[in-house]
């Protein structure tokens, strides 16, 4: 019973497991498969580059000798070539050199499809040379490549043995004559793709470092003379995605040109496109037509249109297609996409039209769908497609300005702050007069009183004989109040001038002006200036 209970209990907690398993994780995203390697051959009409293929053939009399199968080794080399030169297409080039102790170009570069007579007549019957000049059978397919303006060029050795050449130049590895050698075809390189290919027929045969001391990464194939048919055949699909790549190279950093048109769109020779926006305000939108073209000669192209940044409230969304635009390679295509955005009233003190100016950057990112099949099984793994294209556009319109609700209660505020600012000032500088003022002919003790009130007095007098034109008025003055006189004379002798003049009086004390004498009394002990 116990173990039943403890069966159910890991049963149920598993159950748990699986469930929190599946409700917690979402669902991935199914990726696009890769685009076989066969479409994009045929998209490149790979068939029609050509390539040009050296085959070495060694005819050292060790060749006669019998494989696993029980056929000699020269045989089966024979019988295998001519199914691989007869693979090739019409757009290749072939040539055939065998070396022995001597080294003879039996088939020169040329057309393969042309390589009748190459098995019956050209190659030898039989191998019986008796040494192995693979230095020189190398020199001989330089010369060869040198005939061919293929892209791509082959080497294949098929050999038995070591190096074996007394008295030749390349008799030991390493020696002047090799590196030579390795020079030349390093310049063959220069400007398409060379390969080497080991094909070895049997164990101890050094090709590896013999085609190494040639290219400076040859690729060395098992040796197994059964398999030689299918070995040949991988060389003969790596030549072609080498074809392939020799295209695909003129596609690296492949981008798009972006145009843009629609109603009221100017563009700018740098590049800047201007969208003309009216003077209407709230939310607008206008509908753009961008026009992209691929700048790929091979390659498809995608491309996602989006909106990047944007000031004043600009926004560009795609309206059509959904996904990604593809184009086919030089291809063009125009989109829809739709530029929204919002022209508000402008603060102002004055009212009148603002300038309105939006930003925002339409971005064309762009990709291939043959990405991962070029960096996969074709080897381009630096293969990438150009930086996004990203094309601005500078909104610009007019609005109008407007002077915010809370403008005018704050002027109001600022000029009744203002105002009692100001009277307090003027209050402060020019107080209510008290007390009288008397005047006194100086001459004839004669005097007459003059009542003050309120911030100035005018008044004439004509104390004994003397007119005179008296203006009062108070003042602060480092802090005490005094009395600013002006007095205005007649003239005190026939045909004289009129006097005038202007002077301070303390409260309770005199001055003389024009001759006339002033003093201040007050009403009252309290009285003062306020």
């Amino acid at each position: 019973m116990l173990t039943i209970r403890a069966t159910a209990r890991r049963a149920v907690l598993l159950a748990l497991a699986v469930l929190l398993t599946l409700g917690g994780t979402a669902p991935a995203m199914a990726a696009d498969p890769p685009v076989p390697r066969e479409d994009i051959y045929r998209s490149l009409k790979v068939d029609d580059v050509p390539a040009a293929y050296v085959v070495l053939v060694d005819v050292s009399s060790s060749m006669q000798d019998k494989g696993p199968d029980g056929v000699p080794l020269y045989t089966t080399v024979k019988r295998r070539l001519a199914g691989f030169i007869g693979s090739l297409t019409p757009a290749d080039q072939v040539a055939v050199v065998t070396f022995g102790r001597a080294t003879g170009v039996v088939h020169p570069m040329s057309p393969a499809d042309r390589t009748d007579g190459l098995f019956d007549k050209e190659l030898p019957k039989v191998a019986q040379e008796s040494a192995s000049d693979h230095g020189a059978a190398l020199d001989a397919a330089a010369d060869q490549l040198d005939r061919s303006e293929a892209p791509v060029g082959a080497v294949l050795m098929l050999t038995d043995g070591a190096v074996n050449a007394p008295g030749s130049p390349y008799a030991r590895l390493g020696n002047p004559a090799w590196r030579q050698l390795r020079e030349r075809y390093t310049e063959l390189g220069t400007n398409r793709k060379i390969m080497g290919y080991g094909l070895p027929l049997t164990e101890g045969t050094g090709v590896s470092e013999v085609l190494g001391s040639a290219f400076g990464a040859p690729r060395i194939l098992p040796v197994d003379p059964a398999a030689l048919g299918s070995q040949l055949s991988t060389a003969k699909d790596q030549v072609r995605a080498q074809k392939a790549a020799s295209l695909l190279r003129a596609d690296r950093g492949a981008t798009v040109t972006v145009s843009v048109a629609g109603e009221d769109v100017r563009r700018a020779d740098g590049g800047q496109v201007t969208v003309r926006t009216g003077d209407r305000t709230g939310e607008r939108t206008r509908t753009l037509d961008v026009t992209l073209v691929s700048k790929a000669r091979y390659v498809p192209l995608d491309v996602r249109l989006t909106g990047t940044g944007g000031t004043g409230g600009a926004r560009v969304t795609s309206t059509s297609p959904a996904g990604p635009v593809t184009l086919e390679p030089g291809g063009k295509k125009t989109v829809r996409v739709t530029l929204t955005w919002r022209q508000d009233p402008r603060f102002s003190l004055i009212p009148g039209s603002r300038d309105y100016e939006g930003r925002v950057g339409l971005r064309a990112a762009v990709s291939s769908p043959w990405t991962s099949t070029i960096r996969g099984s074709l080897g381009e793994a630096e293969f990438s497609t150009g930086a996004p294209v990203v094309t601005e556009l500078a909104l610009r319109g007019t609005v109008p300005g407007r002077t915010p609700g809370w403008l005018p209660p704050l002027v109001l505020l600022v000029l009744l702050l203002g105002a009692a600012a100001a009277w307090r000032g003027y209050k402060r500088h020019a107080p209510l007069l008290t007390g009288v003022l008397i005047v006194t002919d100086l001459r004839t003790g004669n005097r007459q009183e003059i009542p003050l009130h309120g911030r100035k007095v005018t008044q004439e007098t004509d104390a004994g004989q003397v007119w005179a034109r008296v203006t009062v008025r108070g003042r602060q003055k480092a802090g005490r109040p005094m009395l600013v006189l002006r007095c205005e004379r007649d003239a005190p002798r026939p045909g004289g001038e009129r006097l005038c003049d202007t002077g301070t009086c303390e409260l309770g004390k005199s001055t003389v002006l024009c001759g006339i004498g002033f003093s201040h009394k007050q009403e009252s002990e309290a009285a003062v200036l306020r």
